[in-house]
């Protein structure tokens, strides 16, 4: 069975790669669903009820486009073929715009492989992204997987994108896969900041002119 895992990962961090790791390690807590089911398995799921769980030997990542805080998609690829080093079979494609079409697309131009589209959840607030499995109602070879966190894996891009302007290498660290090297964080962290930085002055710069502009 192959895992399909469309997201914007901007950037992928700690919590990304366990869902991976966990999947291939066949290691993860999760439940087969579709759309007519989603809210009860995910509840199921939180409540520790885990139901059939598919044997997972790839995990296909799609990595979204655009742009947050400076991080673009070419840098969230670029970082999760970093991980990749310690996950095993893993494969990283363009996801495009939109990286549950592109999800979509591989699996009908695939119809002879079988898939499970995963989405991991938090809380019952996170069952709303299981009805992306919508996405694929004219694929029949795809599944939708629900996978809970792990443990120490709540971690939002958001967060992580705010930790790298504080500095604060420790804290930061917290954010990594443990498997990584001090240099290849440092690698990362550098290049990062930089997109963070380079795209807070141009808002910045941008504000100015507009308040100038209303002010006159």
């Amino acid at each position: 069975m192959i895992a399909l895992y469309p997201g914007a990962f901007k950037p992928p961090h700690r919590g990304h790669f366990n869902l991976v790791k966990a999947l291939l390690s066949n290691t993860y807590s999760g439940a087969l669903y579709d759309k007519d089911n989603y809210k009860e398995k995910g509840a199921d799921l939180l409540g520790g009820s885990s139901g059939e769980k598919p044997k997972i030997d790839k995990v296909i990542i799609f990595v979204g486009g655009g742009e947050r805080n400076g991080i673009n998609k070419e840098e969230s690829m670029s970082i999760w073929n970093i991980y990749a080093k310690y996950l095993g079979n893993v494969e990283i494609l363009d996801g495009g715009a939109n990286p549950m079409f592109a999800a979509k697309d591989y699996a009908q131009a695939n119809p002879e492989l079988e898939f499970v589209s995963v989405t991991g959840i938090r809380g019952d607030k996170d069952f709303v992204d299981l009805r992306r499995v919508t996405t694929f109602k004219n694929a029949p070879n795809v599944q939708g997987l629900a996978l809970a966190a792990e443990p120490g894996s709540g971690v939002r891009a958001t967060d992580f994108r705010n930790s790298i302007l504080s500095g604060n290498l420790d804290t930061i660290s917290d954010f990594f896969p443990e498997a990584l090297s001090r240099e290849e964080i440092l690698n990362i962290l550098t290049d990062l900041k930089d997109k963070i930085v380079a795209d807070l002055k141009k808002k910045t710069k941008l504000k100015k002119e507009l308040d100038a502009i209303i002010d006159k």
